[in-house]
């Protein structure tokens, strides 16, 4: 009984420093100059702007897993708290990582709502395209009665569902591709205006930090999320390659989310040795019966 109790508890206690770890990153990525880093290099409609003016455009405070996906009987009560949360009877809540607001800049200006993605496992037994179809989907759903009421759809603001994933395939290392509605005639030409960009999905895809990228967002991220680097030289590079202030708020988190992966990492090693032994040990033990029988 023992035995099981101390297996348990060593379980939940690796469970618990994984989850500290990824919550830990949402945290990080929710900082708004990390924020603008996204969107000037992953939404088009920053692409002309400096970081500087970009966190300027971000409205209020990014909200880190408390919005639910699901729909339900509950809506959303306002985009602005994005506090609520909203389920289907029987299921499970799933939560959006980090969601917030940014206004467009130019003369005429839009809001867009946004969601940002951390994900670890690039195949989680399904296409993570395909979930973000599903993201972006309910981010415009959810807006009935929030954003807009009745009929009024021409209110219905553009959504973004933005995934960075860590752990690649070599195929999609280092890429960033965006999907989302186009116009494709068919008969004829339609010249009317329709307005039907509303949705788009992006997915970054990250390297190792060793690698030669074009795009600075990468490059900038592989830096920052990266286990192989320690906090000091992180700062450094961050700083003087990708001109990066460090707030308190950031400073901290990021040395935490150094600690935790350590401890992940180390967590990880001594139950992989453990089992290693143990497997050794059973086979150690096979193996002589088998010899001991042959004989």
């Amino acid at each position: 009984m023992t035995e099981v109790n101390t297996a348990l508890s060593q379980d939940l206690e690796n469970a618990d420093s994984r989850i500290q770890y990824d919550e830990n990153v949402k945290r990080i990525l929710s900082n708004k100059i990390i924020l603008a880093w996204i969107l000037k290099y992953a939404v088009s409609e920053f692409e002309n702007e400096t970081v500087d003016d970009i966190m300027k455009l971000i409205e209020g405070e990014p909200e880190i897993s408390s919005v639910s996906i699901h729909p339900g009987s509950n809506n959303m009560q306002k985009i602005s708290g994005m506090s609520a949360e909203d389920a289907i009877p029987n299921e499970g809540k799933i939560f959006f990582d980090i969601r917030f607001k940014a206004i467009t800049p130019g003369e005429v200006r839009m809001k867009l709502l946004l969601n940002v993605e951390a994900q670890k496992s690039f195949y989680p037994g399904y296409d993570l395209v395909t979930r973000g179809v599903f993201y972006v989907a309910r981010m415009i759903s959810a807006q009935l009665d929030v954003e807009f009421s009745n009929s009024c759809y021409d209110n219905i603001k553009k959504v973004y569902s933005v995934w960075i994933c860590m752990s690649t395939p070599d195929y999609a290392k280092n890429t960033i591709t965006s999907y989302r509605i186009a116009k494709f005639p068919k008969v004829g030409v339609n010249l009317g205006k329709s307005r039907y960009d509303l949705l788009e999905i992006v997915m970054i895809c990250l390297g190792n930090v060793e690698d030669d990228t074009e795009s600075e967002l990468i490059g900038m991220l592989n830096v920052l999320l990266s286990n192989k680097i320690n906090v000091q030289d992180k700062k450094k590079i961050l700083e003087e390659r990708f001109g990066i202030n460090f707030t308190i708020k950031l400073d901290k988190e990021m040395r935490q989310m150094c600690n935790l992966s350590d401890l992940v990492f180390e967590e990880a090693w001594e139950r992989g040795i453990k089992e290693g032994m143990k497997y050794g040990i059973e086979q150690g033990i096979e193996q002589g019966i088998e010899q001991g029988i042959e004989q």
